[in-house]
């Protein structure tokens, strides 16, 4: 594995190393164990790559280490692996449903739905995705009529999902909304119902079933008690249960699998355009026989003067005009190859393309993977537009604002925090145990990290909106919040100034306080000398 990581002089850290763990009720075979390595490494493209592995019984976890040589034996290629964490994780689901082990949470997850077992991001909360009572199943089968159920988890889900995002939702917003599709939210026996204003006839439905938010116990626990509604808004949207079945969903999730299959295909197929991919530079032998050419010209030259030229001045003159020649060629051929060489980086052809450059090329030629996956990208850039508006808008969170427009801020900015800029421009800095520490917004940071180890993770999020604002800015969010703020600044020693008066009166006072505790400690040291 040395041998051939020195082939590649350029890789610094040739070791890539994976631990892949089991749970303690769970002790596989070692064959099972090596089967699971194998699979991780297809995952990751390094199939093709050295490796040792290593099983290790001696802890409450069962777990494998592997050590992959980054280097390809055959193409002394380096590997550094893209998203190799999610990568990963989404092979742990896949050799969990294979060999039956348990499931562990991580980015992915798996689901049932529409009688199918699926692996999809369990931020996206699929499971939520409830499955249809029988009655309204049986009414979409066999009549072809839309029931209830699909009904209020179409366009008045879309709705409810936005209000619920509201921190100041209220009974009565939440009847005006329901009203708007000609729907109600009703007391029925221990629990909520959704019903049809528009027809006693229809079978109400768990208000649960539209959205988990709208169950008994958790809606007053935000609300408060039960307010019954009084609404007159007017219906844009009613339920009418001759209303054709618009997609059968067992379809759509079977496209929508098929179509999340082409898009990880297209992704492997990039992955190994990535590794074919050579860039055309100058031959340096070629390059040190154009030099080597000017040096025998030079000495063919030298030799003829010494042969021919008997005068020693005379001699010495020709060198001399030989010597400044050869120098001046040697300067136009360094010229030349340097044009040459930026000639060769100046040309697109020999740039390897990022993935959607590639995509968008594939796109164009008609490949349909491509074209989802550019579909895929325009609605993520909308759906990221639209959470950096709201994120702007919310004065409510935990974090820092700033009155002025300001562009995010990437910065080493502390030990043990990273960052990573996303295709909006937000920059989210992360710990590293991989959580979210803060996010710059830009005129706002919002901090996420509020635990009690993560103090130094606030004092990077202050130390930042100081050196982006000029040492003034207002906190938002929580009073318990703005206080750990405040004695963090204070034991950070982060000079700055709040421009809410209050806060500012409040930092003084602890400051004061701090300092009167430093002197009563120092008093009593010196008493006790």
């Amino acid at each position: 594995m040395k041998a051939v990581a020195a082939q590649n002089p350029r890789v610094k850290d040739p070791v890539y190393h994976i631990v892949l763990a089991w749970q303690p009720s769970e002790s596989p075979t070692d064959q099972e164990m090596f089967e699971a390595g194998q699979h991780a490494l297809a995952a990751v493209g390094m199939v093709d790559h050295q490796y040792v592995f290593a099983v290790h019984r001696d802890t409450q976890h069962v777990h494998l280490h592997m050590a992959v040589n980054r280097v390809n034996p055959d193409t002394f290629a380096a590997i550094y692996p893209e998203r190799d964490y999610f990568k990963l994780d989404r092979a742990m689901r896949e050799l969990e449903l294979k060999y039956g082990w348990n499931h562990s949470n991580g980015p992915f997850a798996v689901f049932e739905r529409n009688g199918q077992t699926v692996i999809d991001w369990a931020s996206k909360d699929p499971n939520t995705k409830g499955k249809r009572p029988t009655r309204a199943a049986d009414m979409e089968r066999h009549a072809d009529q839309e029931s209830l159920f699909s009904y209020a988890r179409g366009e008045p889900r879309k709705a409810l999902l936005a209000a619920l995002k509201n921190d100041k939702l209220t009974w009565r917003q939440l009847h005006n909304l329901l009203a708007k599709f000609g729907l109600e939210l009703r007391e029925k026996g221990q629990g909520f119902a959704i019903y049809d204003l528009n027809s006693s006839d229809t079978t109400p439905i768990k208000a649960s079933d539209m959205h988990e938010a709208l169950g008994k116990s958790r809606l007053e626990k935000r609300l408060g008690p039960f307010e019954a509604s009084t609404s007159t808004t007017d219906a844009i949207l009613t339920y009418d249960k001759q209303r054709p079945l618009k997609r059968d969903p067992r379809v759509r999730e079977e496209r929508r699998q098929a179509r999340a299959d082409a898009r990880r295909d297209l992704r492997a197929r990039y992955e190994e355009y990535k590794k074919g991919f050579v860039y055309r530079r100058l031959d340096p032998a070629d390059v040190r026989a154009r030099f080597a050419a000017i040096r025998a010209d030079a000495r063919q030259r030298r030799l003829e003067v010494r042969q021919t030229v008997s005068d020693l001045a005379a001699r010495q003159a020709l060198y001399s005009v030989i010597a400044f020649e050869t120098l001046r060629a040697r300067d136009r051929l360094q010229r030349e190859i340097r044009k040459e060489r930026q000639a060769l980086r100046d040309d697109q052809s020999n740039r390897r393309q990022s993935y959607r450059e590639w995509v968008e090329r594939q796109a164009a030629a008609g490949d349909t993977a491509a074209i989802s996956q550019l579909r895929g990208f325009a609605y993520s850039e909308k759906r990221l537009a639209k959470e950096l508006e709201r994120a702007l808008a919310n004065d409510g969170a935990d974090g820092i604002i700033h009155p002025d427009d300001a562009d995010p801020a990437a910065r080493d900015i502390a030990e043990g925090v990273y960052y990573r800029v996303r295709r909006d421009g937000t920059v989210v800095y992360r710990l590293d145990d991989g959580r979210d520490a803060f996010v710059d917004l830009g005129r706002r940071i919002d901090v996420l990290a509020k635990g009690e180890a993560d103090t130094a993770a606030i004092a990077a999020a202050l130390q930042l909106a100081g050196e982006k604002y000029g040492g003034t800015f207002e906190l938002t969010g929580s009073e318990e919040f703005k206080r750990r703020a405040i004695d963090v600044m204070l034991e950070y020693k982060i000079d700055v100034r709040l421009k809410d008066a209050a806060q500012e009166a409040l930092r003084r006072a602890r400051a004061a306080e701090i300092a009167r505790a430093s002197r009563d400690a120092k008093a009593r040291q010196q008493r006790r000398k």
